[in-house]
Parts: structure tokens; sequence; C-alpha cells
């Protein structure tokens, strides 16, 4: 369940990487916009995070003014970030329904 748990907080976090390139594209033509950035962290599990696993995301001001280049690479990363999680989340399903029809 760790594994699964793990590719869901994936999943969120492409989420919010999306979200905020997004709305970084949408405001750089906004007087005084700060771009954000959305920075992901992996937490292994017993690592001094409570027990936690999986990926989480801080989102914070970067101070600069909207790169588009490097807006459009974000989207792309975050996509491709969310089909494998995704993806992972298929193959384990897979995997248990395999293993039940084994058993069973």
């Amino acid at each position: 369940m760790d594994v699964l748990s793990t590719a869901v907080s994936g999943l969120q976090a492409s989420s919010a990487q999306f979200r905020v390139a997004a709305n970084n594209i949408v405001n750089a033509n906004t007087p005084n916009y700060e771009a954000k950035q959305a920075r992901t962290f992996s937490q292994a599990a017993g690592f001094d995070q409570s027990n936690a696993s999986g990926v989480t995301t801080a989102i914070f001001e970067s101070g600069n003014e909207v790169d588009l280049a490097s807006e459009f690479i974000n989207l792309t990363q975050a996509k491709i970030t969310y089909t494998a999680n995704a993806k992972f989340i298929n193959v384990a399903e897979e995997l248990v329904g395999s293993l039940l029809d084994i058993k069973g």
C-alpha cells in the first residue's frame, strides 16, 4: 500500500506543478507579477518524516519574471510525471488482479 500511496502523492505533486506553471503562463503579462515555482521533495519511509513516504510539493515565489519557455518545459515535465504515476497505478492494479486470480 505504501507504493500506491507514493504513486498517488506523485500524481498530486504533478498536478500542483502543472497548476503553478499554468498560473504563471496566464499571468505572464500581468504587471508586477512574480513567477511562482513548485518544488517537489521525495520522502523515504522511515526517514525522519514520521514514517511517511511519498512526494510533497512546496510552492513559493521565485521573484523573477515569467519565462514562457521554462514554463512550457515545466508543463511537459508535469504531464510526463503524471502519466508515469498513473501508469504505475494501472500496472499495480493489474498485478493485484492477477494475484487474486491465481489464489482464487
